[in-house]
């Protein structure tokens, strides 16, 4: 039989070469570490598993010293450099199999979805204060107006400027005045904005409503045809 080149007896399997190579931290430092591993993630990324010597502390005896202890963690590809003049053959490399698949196929990765856009910074939240109604009362319940930073109203503030407005004309509404929410309402009737409703307008009339007095026409008059 044939000799096939292998082990001997009693012989350790070799380890993985671990080169040298610079890291560069989140905050720019740069250390000299050892490399380990390479791999590709799932979206194509690369990754460094790399390590470097920090000092540690042990209990030898009743005595703490110190000693040099590896720390190992996967840095991204853009914050680490070869260094010239080392080979970096033989390093272990993996890679995501939908990686693999991708650059095989030329598919690319799905469009992260839209981002929602965000409010205008001018843009107001609101809140209705409804006051306490007796049981008896006959009238309309009073309400309140309030913006979101209103110094005496807790909130909930989860009504829109056109909301708010709206809330405003019904009977026995008010706008409070310690946050300023009546010279918002002002500035928003003098320069209103696409879909802030207007001042309430009367409805118009038929005219078969009669004359503007009662709304009825006179009794004992006929109609011209």
């Amino acid at each position: 039989m044939d000799e096939v080149d292998g082990l001997a007896d009693g012989e350790p399997p070799s380890q993985s070469p671990t080169p040298p190579i610079r890291i560069r931290l989140y905050d720019d430092q740069e250390h000299t570490g050892r490399l380990h591993h390479r791999w590709q993630g799932s979206t194509g990324s690369w990754f460094y598993r790399v390590s470097v010597t920090l000092w540690a502390s042990t209990q030898l005896g009743a005595r703490d010293v110190p000693e040099p202890a590896d720390v190992e963690f996967d840095a991204p590809q853009t914050h680490v450099r070869p260094i010239d003049g080392v080979s970096y053959q033989g390093v272990p490399l993996t890679r995501h199999r939908d990686a693999i698949i991708r650059a095989r196929t030329g598919r690319r990765l799905p469009d992260a979805p839209p981002q929602h856009e965000a409010a205008p910074a001018d843009a107001t939240k609101w809140g209705v204060e409804r006051e306490r109604y007796a049981y008896d009362a006959t009238g309309p319940r009073r309400t309140r107006v309030h913006t979101e930073d209103c110094p005496i109203h807790k909130g909930p503030f989860d009504l829109t400027t056109a909301q708010a407005l709206q809330a405003i004309t019904q009977p026995a509404a008010a706008v409070c005045t310690m946050c300023s929410a009546d010279k918002k309402v002002a500035q928003l009737r003098q320069h209103p904005t696409p879909g802030t409703p207007s001042e309430p307008q009367a409805p118009e009339r038929s005219p078969a409503a009669g004359p503007a007095g009662n709304g009825t026409s006179s009794p004992g008059r006929r109609e011209r045809p």
